[in-house]
């Protein structure tokens, strides 16, 4: 990706690509890419702009979230493809060979990372959509992937303490800002980060005005509005 630089061990490093895509480095230095959808109109990049990854993540196959891109890149760099089982075999058939196929349920270990598929109230033409659950040495983050407001979230939680939440706010196709509101508070995250919105003009929404709703409401919570191509620190 234009200017990735990758870091050293015990930070994470989270590049937003755009719409729900990201590039994340972890603490103990495996990189993941989510949802990389590299043709957006936002941060348009190639797959040769993407370093090596060693994990590929696909919340569901709409074409915006880059299903055929993590394919190419999980082959290229002979990466672990995490998904749903029916978008896992999917991949097989493409010729992906290093995968974890599971199904929303529980944490299973892969690497150096444990991993929970999770419920997402949306559709996909192949198998179910999902959200991501993961963990590191000493952080957890939420991809929620898309979805709209489900109940018992405060049991996620509860269950896994997450530290980085990656709400969709956009509306019609997902949450919009007043529902992912609610997502936060059962979830109760340290640092929350919007996605799926103002890619185009149907999921147009202040983001601004969202961190600041969220940051009053939420004392201790703490709201990063990442532009496509940006990358912070944790």
């Amino acid at each position: 990706m234009k200017s990735v630089k990758l870091i050293s061990k015990d930070t994470m490093k989270i590049q937003f690509i755009a719409q729900s895509g990201f590039i994340i480095t972890t603490d103990q230095g495996d990189v993941l890419i989510i949802d990389p959808w590299l043709d957006n109109p936002k941060f348009p990049v190639t797959t040769e702009d993407i370093p090596k990854v060693d994990f590929v993540f696909i919340t569901h196959d709409h074409k915006d979230h880059g299903l055929d891109t993590g394919i190419e890149l999980a082959i290229r760099d002979h990466a672990t493809f995490v998904s749903g089982y029916d978008i896992v075999r999917h991949a097989q058939e493409k010729g992906v060979q290093s995968v974890e196929s599971a199904n929303i349920g529980g944490p299973f270990t892969s690497g150096n990372l444990s991993i929970v598929l999770i419920h997402a109230e949306h559709s996909s033409d192949i198998g179910v959509p999902v959200g991501f659950v993961i963990k590191t040495d000493d952080l957890t983050l939420y991809h929620m992937g898309d979805t709209g407001y489900f109940a018992h979230l405060d049991t996620i939680g509860v269950l896994y303490d997450i530290d980085v939440l990656m709400v969709p706010i956009g509306s019609r196709y997902t949450m919009g800002p007043a529902e992912a509101q609610l997502a936060i508070e059962d979830i109760g995250p340290e640092i929350v980060i919007p996605m799926h919105y103002n890619t185009f003009d149907k999921i147009a929404q202040n983001g601004e005005e969202f961190k600041n709703d969220v940051e009053r409401r939420f004392a201790g919570i703490e709201v990063k509005l990442l532009q496509p191509g940006e990358q912070i620190s944790i």
